[in-house]
C-alpha cells in the first residue's frame, strides 16, 4: 500500500525542511496559531495538504495586498 503524497503525515523537522524554515520559526507560526497542525501525544504533526493550502493562502494574501 503506497502512501499518497497528499495526505502525508509530516513531524516537526520533515515540515522545516519542506517549508525551508527553521525549527524556530516553525515554533512561532505554532504559538501563534498562523499553520495547521496537531498534536500526535506530545509531538506536533502537519497534513501536507493542509501545508499546501496554507502555502496558497498566504501567497493570494500577499499578492492581493
Amino acid at each position: 500500500m503506497s502512501r499518497t503524497p497528499k495526505t502525508e503525515l509530516m513531524t516537526a523537522t520533515e515540515t522545516c525542511r519542506y517549508l525551508k524554515i527553521t525549527q524556530r520559526t516553525l515554533y512561532r507560526y505554532l504559538r501563534s496559531r498562523q499553520i495547521p497542525a496537531f498534536k500526535l501525544g506530545k509531538e506536533w504533526r502537519f497534513v501536507r495538504s493542509d501545508l499546501e493550502q496554507w502555502i496558497r493562502d498566504r501567497t493570494r494574501t500577499a499578492v492581493n495586498s
